[in-house]
């Protein structure tokens, strides 16, 4: 009789999730790259400026095709990358002691003639000013990398919504040409 129910309930958890249309959205059955994985993989970025931004770019470059740059395109990434640096804390003698790191990306995701995602992306992250100039430095660059990787993170969980959202319905009315940046489409953001 117990082993009954424990067959039932072996039932009910294995067969379950698949029922229930569950499907995931990062993984790959039995290892093969498809779905989003293989859309992510299918983005050409195209070049970011300035020293920061080709770190950005590399970081995406990881984070959407982790097996390298796929030589056939179906999407393109443009990515304006901007920072700032706020002071927070100040000693008695004005000397700042606690900072903010502001980094924002505009993004625009094209493919099938159609602009799928367009928006800005907006990391913050603190560090410390140190005594020493070179210390100051240093923080200040181990602040930007990781503002870097939150912002490459970020802009990649986004792009992988929004293909999903384009695929399930590519017909849709915000899918029309438009551009953040003033180029093609010449309607601008909404």
């Amino acid at each position: 009789m117990w082993w009954s129910r424990a067959l039932l309930l072996f039932a009910v958890l294995a067969l379950g999730p698949a029922g229930c249309g569950f499907k995931p959205m990062y993984g790959a059955p039995s290892g093969a790259a498809s779905g989003i994985d293989a859309n992510l993989a299918a983005i050409r970025i195209e070049p970011i400026k300035d020293r920061i931004g080709q770190q950005l770019r590399n970081g995406l470059l990881q984070r959407l095709s982790p097996r390298g740059e796929a030589a056939d395109y179906a999407y393109s990434l443009k990515v304006v990358l901007s920072e700032g640096v706020s002071n927070l804390g100040f000693r008695k003698d004005t000397y700042a002691t606690v900072a903010n790191l502001s980094m924002s990306a505009q993004i625009q995701l094209s493919g099938d003639n159609a602009t799928i995602l367009g928006e800005t992306v907006t990391t913050t992250v603190y560090f410390d000013h140190l005594g020493p100039r070179y210390a100051s430095v240093a923080t200040e660059r181990d602040a930007q990398e990781r503002a870097l990787n939150q912002l490459a993170d970020d802009i990649r969980n986004r792009i992988a919504v929004a293909l999903q959202r384009y695929q399930a319905n590519p017909n849709d009315e915000r899918y029309r040409r438009r551009s953040l940046f003033g180029g093609e489409g010449g309607e601008g953001r909404r």
